[in-house]
């Protein structure tokens, strides 16, 4: 059973966000608790980026800081929901890698690429929207992008950390598979990205409750549907990049899009 966490309070500023993440960190490695998988993981890209931010890396860098602090409190909301008992608040992909690493069945990897999968494919349109990010800009698109850049930098230290913190449950015969699959997990973290964007744009476009329902949940039924095909993998690996397929194109073309413009169906979809 996992222990009892200190959940730290709602962040408003991105060193909250790092003194927030760093104090679950330390909390998840005493315990040997495998949510502290995704937060190791998420620790150290939020570094990078906020070093990014303070060098004025990106064109705005004030709607990146803005990025991080909402990407950091839908975690840290789904994460409190857990805690206090209310899983009714917790969304169904966060369910179910919270559920993963407290059985700790599924093993190392998969826990990891649960916890990437609810936060990239469920949290991500969302914290994009919240922030205040302007979904038709292009500047504001190559600022989201630039984010793959500190994923692909970041695997080789995540990589050391998770075997230095949890190597012990990580089988002989998968420790390889880090070193192997970081170049194809980067493939899929970039398209499982583009699709939250896309999902991000058509958050915004939704104009009426009933449009903003069904957006919602095509994102809670694309993150849940890859979920389900981590915990069917044999690794864990390679299913970050899943979605909503022919459910999400049908609604894409029915409320937002152009039969004709999109006839093979938007350029970030899996069909």
């Amino acid at each position: 059973m996992a222990s009892r966490l200190d959940v730290p309070p709602p962040f408003r500023s991105v060193d909250d966000v790092v003194g927030g993440l760093a104090a679950l960190d330390r909390q998840f490695q005493a315990a040997r608790d495998l949510r502290g998988l995704f937060v190791m993981a998420y620790v150290a890209t939020t570094d990078t980026i906020t070093r990014w931010i303070d060098q004025g890396a990106f064109l705005d860098n004030a709607a990146m800081t803005r990025y991080v602090v909402a990407f950091g409190n839908a975690y840290r909301r789904a994460l409190e929901s857990r805690v206090a008992g209310e899983h009714w608040r917790v969304p169904a992909a966060w369910r179910q890698s919270f559920d993963a690493c407290d059985a700790r069945t599924p093993g190392v990897y998969r826990c990891l690429m649960l916890g990437i999968n609810a936060h990239i494919n469920r949290d991500l349109p969302h914290a994009v929207i919240e922030a205040g990010v302007n979904v038709n800009c292009a500047g504001c698109y190559q600022d989201y992008v630039r984010i793959d850049d500190v994923l692909r930098l970041n695997m080789p230290l995540v990589r050391r950390r998770i075997a230095d913190a949890y190597g012990a449950e990580l089988p002989v015969s998968q420790r390889w598979l880090g070193h192997f699959a970081g170049s194809r997990i980067h493939r899929r973290f970039k398209h499982a990205r583009r699709n939250s964007w896309e999902f991000a744009t058509l958050l915004a476009r939704a104009d009426t409750k009933t449009a903003r329902r069904r957006v919602y949940n095509l994102i809670e039924e694309r993150a849940e549907n890859a979920g389900r095909k981590i915990l069917l993998s044999a690794t864990g690996v390679g299913h970050i990049a899943s979605t909503a397929g022919t459910a999400a194109y049908n609604h894409y073309v029915r409320y937002f899009g152009d039969r004709r413009r999109h006839a093979r169906g938007p350029v970030f979809f899996d069909r």
